[in-house]
């Protein structure tokens, strides 16, 4: 501090803010994280290079009854004089199971394998470095995926085939189908702990370093317009043989046509569609009437499967007594949020607060690296109360990391709930990458509580949001706009206040029946229940649980089922999912591997791959990241890290201004 006001600095002082000004500068552009804002190229050296790979997208969905069919298909121009290997991450929806890849070049067809990662992995390289022209896709998390395709010839366009299938989804009465376009940028608590890049293709490609070996997307600089390599287009055909009604995309424009009765075509009509969530809803004209849907599949070796689908009444719980709540708000303000995701969760949280009743309790609590509570404990939602919570709500900003671990500390702590519900609303966009970790700390500290997540934004981590609620014992909404937050926070208070049925479970006389999800979870107003099952020799399942008005007990024969294609593999991927959403990745690893290969899905343990034996005259020595589209809304103003990583860059500032003023007083 200076001793009196009235020093001035030097002329050596002056150089010595100059040349600190400077380092800063060049200082900050290492501390940018995987968000990186534009694509780069560089060759085996490191040297960086123009980008010249073109990338085209296509998806074709078929909708049967409750399964939808896609296929993705990505096409990779070369327009460089030289051979490339080109890498692209994308998103597909979380619940897909892959089972099918195919690589195209020119008139050749090359129908991917699927083998443990390791392996195919192994055969990649070796392919790579033979000048083979060869395709790898790897599943890095349930809805993040990579593609790498080695040596591309000079203005040779090759073309990987995607197939994967979901059950689509269905509540209030609306069917809805969900197709991600980009990744909102991941934030990851560092803890010290360095571990190897398992894939050799990394060494090439000057990234930050991004623990346990993913790989993070880069992004294109301007999030206002589409540049050539991201075209996509998207075709639906929906055949449920039924008359449809209301057939929306809220988020893109679409064009429909009705060929014939119970037959529909929707096209994506516009360009620039890459930056957002593509979600198209539609609704019978007429409303189910039946309890539950249920349909049955069965495979040449035998095997039989079900999909059973429950569906509580539309309206006989509306009027039944509402149970004493305390209703724990939970708002992520990290700097992710930042822009139209922020003003999303707050007009939220202003709705929710606007439909608590005297016989509520509540709590509101922001994190972002720390965690703010307005209170220390639920209170009465009262006049006084509520004013003071959209007070609190008005002032939240979003800045800093996403440390949800602290924030869960905060309203779970294993207890068990006696003469009233616990339910927490977690509004966030789910924008971390240790999902594993915190799926297991909610198991661990859950009791009684049911957790319901709320995902927020154009492209919301929606694999992290499910798996949560998942394990919650509750249910996941998606709020892709500030015009979608009173229908969908009305929705899932409705369902909040009326669960319809509890303690369900499936029965058979044979005890080897396996279903999933398992345990099931409570089936809630206007919202079904599905259910995957592996039929045994005896056909015949019982439904049991409890309502209102008492025993629930529903019996269900596979031979009065619906036939449907691909039950067997959505009964496989949902195993896969409840293994890993349950266990250590590690112990259940052979076990998800070997389900995954019998029947070809794509998993974290397993790979597709595809190779062309002729090989190319000199292996590519260009590597290329394919820039993927900046999330529609999402400002990022700085690298938004943890409070290690911001400490880090303190003290690299502090020795940065000792070394400057040591160099002066030589």
């Amino acid at each position: 501090m200076l001793s009196r006001p009235s020093k001035v600095l030097t002329q050596s002082y002056v150089k010595v803010w100059i040349s600190l000004f400077i380092l800063v500068c060049s200082f900050t552009p290492c501390l940018v994280t995987a968000s990186t804002v534009e694509l780069q190229m560089y060759d085996s050296q490191g040297a960086a290079v123009a980008s010249g790979v073109i990338l085209q997208s296509d998806a074709k969905m078929t909708v049967t009854g409750l399964i939808n069919h896609v296929i993705v298909t990505q096409h990779y121009r070369n327009e460089n004089p030289f051979a490339v290997n080109a890498r692209y991450i994308f998103p597909l929806p979380d619940e897909s199971a892959v089972h099918a890849m195919t690589m195209r070049i020119g008139e050749r067809i090359i129908k991917g394998q699927i083998d443990k990662k390791e392996q195919a992995e192994q055969r990649f390289q070796h392919a790579k470095k033979a000048g083979k022209q060869a395709a790898i896709v790897r599943q890095q998390r349930a809805n993040m995926f990579t593609t790498n395709v080695a040596n591309i010839n000079p203005g040779e366009t090759v073309i990987i085939e995607l197939e994967y299938q979901q059950v689509i989804d269905y509540r209030s009465g609306t069917f809805a189908l969900r197709f991600p376009t980009t990744i909102t940028p991941r934030y990851h608590p560092l803890n010290g702990e360095l571990s190897a890049v398992n894939s050799e293709d990394n060494k090439a490609i000057n990234k930050p370093f991004v623990p346990n070996g993913w790989i993070s997307p880069v992004y294109q600089k301007s999030a206002g317009s589409t540049p050539e390599s991201r075209k996509f287009s998207l075709t639906i055909n929906i055949d449920v043989g039924l008359e449809l009604v209301d057939i929306d995309s809220k988020y893109h424009q679409i064009a429909v046509t009705n060929p014939q009765f119970g037959h529909y075509q929707i096209v994506l009509d516009e360009s620039n569609a890459v930056n957002r969530d593509f979600l198209l809803e539609f609704k019978r004209l007429q409303k189910e009437q039946a309890q539950a849907a249920y349909f049955t599949e069965q495979l040449e070796n035998g095997e039989r499967y079900g999909l059973l689908m429950l569906m509580p009444p539309d309206d006989h719980f509306t009027q039944t007594q509402r149970l004493p709540r305390e209703m724990v708000f939970v708002i992520d303000t990290s700097g992710s949020m930042h822009g139209q995701s922020m003003e999303q969760a707050k007009s939220a949280l202003y709705y929710a607060l606007s439909l608590l009743d005297a016989n509520d309790s509540f709590n509101i609590i922001g994190f972002d690296d720390q965690v703010a509570p307005m209170s220390q404990h639920s209170v009465a939602a009262n006049d006084f109360n509520l004013r003071r919570a959209k007070r609190f709500v008005y002032n939240l900003k979003a800045d800093g990391g996403t440390n949800i671990k602290d924030a869960l500390d905060a309203v779970l702590d294993n207890s068990e709930q006696d003469g009233f519900v616990r339910q927490v609303v977690f509004l966030t966009d789910g924008s971390v990458s240790n999902e594993a970790e915190l799926f297991t700390h909610i198991r661990m500290q859950l009791g009684d509580t049911r957790l319901f997540t709320v995902g927020i934004g154009s492209a919301p981590n929606s694999y992290f949001m499910r798996r949560a609620a998942d394990v919650g014992r509750g249910t996941f909404t998606f709020i892709g706009s500030t015009h979608d937050v009173q229908p969908k926070m009305q929705q899932l208070f409705n369902k909040l206040t009326h669960p319809a049925i509890t303690q369900l479970t499936l029965q058979s006389s044979d005890k080897q029946l396996e279903y999933w999800p398992s345990p099931l979870p409570d089936l809630y107003f206007s919202e079904p229940v599905m259910v995957a099952i592996k039929l045994s020799n005896n056909e015949k399942v019982t439904l049991l649980g409890q309502t209102a008005q008492g025993p629930l007990n529903l019996k269900l024969n596979a031979q009065q089922g619906q036939n449907a294609v691909g039950i067997g593999r959505l009964w496989a991927r949902q195993k896969i999912k409840s293994l890993l959403l349950y266990n250590d990745k590690q112990i259940v690893k052979e076990q998800v591997q070997n389900l995954a290969l019998e029947h070809q899905l794509l998993s974290p343990f397993t790979a597709f791959f595809a190779i062309e034996q002729t090989a190319i005259n000199t292996p590519a020595e260009h590597d290329v990241q394919v820039a993927n589209t900046p999330v529609q809304g999402l400002t990022m103003r700085l690298p938004q890290t943890d409070g290690q990583s911001r400490l880090h860059m303190l003290l690299g500032c502090i020795l940065l201004t000792g070394f400057a003023f040591l160099r002066v007083k030589k």
